[in-house]
């Protein structure tokens, strides 16, 4: 006869409290061979049939527990059920039954079987699943059980609170439909990193699109839980929500870059004040300089003219002795306006070149043209009528003008053309002033370039 040895099984178990019994089935005789009397609340002699034992056992567990029996019987196997019974005390103990089917002499059938008391380990269980029910429900971020295809398995209230979906919603969709366009391919891509095993978990932060179609940005970490064989099963999720420090930063980052553009637009402004003349606002000597020089260079590059008409107001100490410096100044601004008129291409430039000079720089113009520049400046201060009782020339502001062009040949030699249009200034001037002079060429010609 089929037995179990009671030593042998404690060896095995350890001190969880055991029974072995023996059912004969044609007697439905039950015959309990040790352990009885550790685990129930009746001797043996209540419990020695069938009947007797169903009627111990809890009536939730009853159908399921009589089912297993059956199916043994019917296919000569055995069976292995977790159930309850009545304890010592009235109260439920749980109770881990294991049978197997015994042919004996004469074809009888019978089950031997053991029960195991496992109460104590269902109740540390019951205690652990509910601490962790009680740390998954009230922690203070999100967290969820997504499967392997992206479906939602399991998340908790926090994590129903940042995306605005109630638990039963959630569960109906994947972590994709929620996920903002922009970001699901490099969430994607790091999923499948860690299907593939190139890594153990991977952060990063990503928006969500709420039930009502709000962005809200979150701190997303995500580790892979695999099976025994090693293959995926699920992932952990742990959902924080940065809505409020990205917009703080959103902020922060819109506070830099107004004062990044109000720093760019000071400097700018300081750059312009510090190549203006602060009176006509024109270019000043300053700009002058670096102006010319940048354009002689690119005229020695691409062989092209480049002209200066030097124009000087006559007498301005008279005006300004007898007019005052009010007047004066204001001479000054309107003829300086006239120029800037006048020099209307993008490369062309009108600079202050002393307290009552003025020069204009021409790239690409030849002799002719330089001429007919100074000559419209002559009729435009003609046309402005600023009186001058100091000039013994004219009651009205005149100009003298001196003109001169150069074909550069070498850099970096630009003060030929200077010395050049100062001469021819002071001729203007030595022929009686209010005129307009050029350059005399057999005079001005160098190896660093041909002056007109």
């Amino acid at each position: 006869m089929y037995t179990l040895d009671p030593q042998l099984v404690q060896m095995a178990i350890g001190d969880a409290r055991l029974a072995t019994w023996e059912w004969n089935v044609s007697a439905d005789q039950v015959r309990w061979t040790s352990g009885q009397s550790d685990i129930y609340a009746r001797p043996a002699s209540e419990i020695d049939t069938s009947a007797a034992w169903v009627e111990m056992v809890h009536p939730d567990d009853r159908g399921r527990m009589e089912a297993a029996v059956d199916k043994a019987l019917e296919t000569e196997t055995g069976f292995r059920e977790q159930f309850r019974v009545a304890g010592k005390d009235g109260q439920s103990i749980w109770v881990i039954g294991y049978g197997r089917v015994v042919r004996g002499p004469g074809n009888a059938l019978s089950i031997h079987g053991l029960n195991i008391d496992v109460t104590e380990w269902v109740d540390r269980l019951a205690a652990s699943e509910a601490r962790f029910s009680a740390t998954f429900e009230q922690a203070a971020v999100g967290i969820a059980h997504v499967g392997t295809g992206g479906k939602w398995l399991n998340v908790n209230r926090r994590c129903c609170e940042i995306v605005g979906y109630t638990r039963e919603e959630l569960l109906q969709l994947t972590f994709a439909d929620i996920t903002h366009p922009d970001d699901l391919d490099t969430d994607m891509a790091m999923l499948r990193a860690l299907l593939r095993g190139d890594q153990p978990a991977y952060a990063m932060e990503k928006r969500y699109l709420t039930r009502d179609r709000r962005v809200v940005w979150v701190n997303l970490t995500v580790a892979l839980v695999r099976k025994s064989n090693g293959r995926p099963d699920y992932f952990i999720s742990v959902i924080e929500d940065i809505t409020a420090r990205k917009q703080v930063e959103a902020e922060r980052d819109g506070l830099i870059a107004e004062l990044e553009l109000r720093v760019q637009e000071r400097t700018a402004e300081l750059e312009k004040l510090s190549r203006t003349d602060g009176l006509t606002g024109v270019a000043n000597r300053r700009h002058l300089d670096a102006q010319f020089e940048h354009e002689w260079n690119r005229a020695a590059r691409t062989g092209q003219p480049l002209s200066l008409v030097l124009i000087d107001i006559d007498h301005f100490k008279g005006l300004n002795d007898g007019a005052g410096h009010g007047p004066a100044d204001r001479a000054l601004i309107a003829v300086a306006a006239e120029l800037s008129r006048i020099a209307r291409r993008p490369a062309d430039l009108t600079a202050r070149y002393g307290g009552d000079e003025f020069v204009m720089v021409l790239p690409d113009t030849g002799p002719e043209g330089a001429l007919c520049i100074a000559e419209q400046i002559h009729a435009a201060v003609h046309r402005l009528q600023i009186p001058n009782p100091g000039s013994p020339v004219s009651d009205r502001v005149t100009v003298t003008q001196g003109v001169a062009t150069a074909w550069p040949a070498r850099k970096g030699l630009s003060n030929e053309l200077m010395a050049a249009v100062d001469r021819a200034l002071y001729e203007a001037k030595q022929a009686g002033r209010d005129r307009i002079c050029t350059a005399s060429p057999a005079a001005s010609a160098t190896d660093a370039a041909r002056i007109d």
